[in-house]
C-alpha cells in the first residue's frame, strides 16, 4: 500500500497532509488572494482541472478565460454532495465578492453550455469588482461552504475532504458544496466560506460546525482571499484587540521580503501587527508529488 494513503481511507505517513501537520507548518496568510471567485457546477466524474478536462463547450470556456485572466479572480468547479451523476440539465453558477464590508454571493442557474457561455460573456468583471451585482444574477440570503474534494489534483483532497463530507452533508441548515482545487493540497481538508472568502485548513467537523457559528478556531484560519498574505496573518493576528471577523479595513503600511508592519482597524478601534516573513523549520513538500522544501510564512512578533 502507498505510504501516502494509510489503512481505511486515513492518510499515509508520507503524505503532503501528514507531512504538514507533522512539521506545525503554519496556516495563517496562505490563503488565496482572491477578491471574486466563480463557481460553475459541473457533475460527473472530475480530471485534475475539471473546468477544462473534459471541461466547458468552447464558448463558455473562453468567456471564462477572459474573466480569470485577472490575477483576483478564481473559478472552481463546483458539484453536489453525494453521488455524481454526468450532467444533464440545468446547473448553478455563482459569483461572490469577498470583501470585509461588502462581500455578497449571488447565483444563477444555466441549461446549456450556450447559456452558460452568453451569461459568463455579459459579466461585467469591474462593476463586480466594485461591488455591484450582475445583472439578472440572483442574491443570496445565505452562505455557502466549499470542501475540497479533488482527488485528481491530490490524494489528500480526497480522503481528508471527503472525510468531513461525510460528517457535516446532512446538516440541511448549511448549504455545503464540493469544490475543485482552492490550493494548498498539504492544508486538507481545504475550506471555503462563500461569500466571506475565509479560507480555512486542516479543520474536524467539529470545528467547522464552530465556524458556522461565527467562531472560527484561529489555528484552522488560513485566511481571508480580499486581502494579500501579510494582511491575511495580521487579521488573524489582532484578535482579539480586533476580534477576528470584525476587521473594517486592514492596511499594510510598510512591506518588504523580511518584515511588514500591518493596521488593523475594527469598529472600536485599531492595533498595529509587526510580522517577520521567516522560513519554516522544518522542510515538507507541497504537494504528495513534490520533493520536501522550505517554505517562509509571515509571523507576528
Amino acid at each position: 500500500m502507498s505510504s501516502l494513503v494509510g489503512t481505511h481511507g486515513q492518510l499515509g505517513v508520507n503524505s503532503c497532509a501528514a507531512l504538514s501537520q507533522a512539521s506545525h507548518e503554519p496556516l495563517a496568510g496562505t490563503a488565496p488572494h482572491v477578491a471574486v471567485w466563480i463557481c460553475i457546477e459541473q457533475e460527473g466524474a472530475w480530471g485534475a482541472h475539471p473546468l477544462t478536462e473534459p471541461g466547458l463547450g468552447s464558448g463558455a470556456g473562453d468567456a471564462l478565460a477572459a474573466l480569470t485572466d485577472n490575477d483576483f479572480v478564481m473559478a472552481l468547479a463546483i458539484r453536489r454532495v453525494g453521488r455524481h451523476p454526468r450532467a444533464t440539465g440545468t446547473r448553478t453558477v455563482m459569483i461572490a465578492r469577498s470583501d470585509l464590508t461588502d462581500a455578497w454571493l449571488c447565483t444563477r442557474d444555466v441549461d446549456s453550455d450556450d447559456e452558460l457561455a452568453a451569461v459568463l460573456g455579459d459579466v461585467d468583471l469591474d462593476a463586480v469588482m466594485h461591488g455591484r451585482v450582475p445583472s439578472g444574477w440572483e442574491r443570496a440570503t445565505e452562505s455557502v461552504t466549499l470542501i475540497c474534494t479533488n482527488g485528481k489534483r491530490d490524494v489528500c483532497c480526497a480522503i481528508e475532504g471527503r472525510r468531513i463530507i461525510d460528517e457535516v452533508s446532512d446538516l440541511a441548515e448549511h448549504h455545503y458544496w464540493e469544490c475543485s482545487h482552492l490550493g494548498g493540497h498539504r492544508y486538507a481538508p481545504s475550506v471555503l466560506l462563500l461569500p466571506a472568502g475565509l479560507v480555512l485548513g486542516q479543520i474536524s467537523a467539529t470545528e467547522l460546525m464552530q465556524t458556522h457559528t461565527g467562531n472560527p478556531p484561529l489555528a484552522r484560519v488560513r485566511g481571508r482571499s480580499c486581502l494579500p498574505a501579510a494582511a491575511q496573518a495580521a487579521e488573524i493576528a489582532a484578535d482579539p484587540e480586533v476580534p477576528f471577523g470584525t476587521a473594517t479595513a486592514v492596511t499594510v503600511e510598510t512591506i518588504d521580503e523580511h518584515r511588514a508592519t500591518v493596521q488593523v482597524h475594527g469598529l472600536s478601534g485599531s492595533t498595529s501587527i509587526s510580522l517577520v516573513h521567516q522560513a519554516h523549520s522544518v522542510p515538507s513538500p507541497i504537494s504528495c508529488e513534490a520533493v520536501s522544501q522550505s517554505r517562509s510564512h509571515w509571523l507576528s512578533l
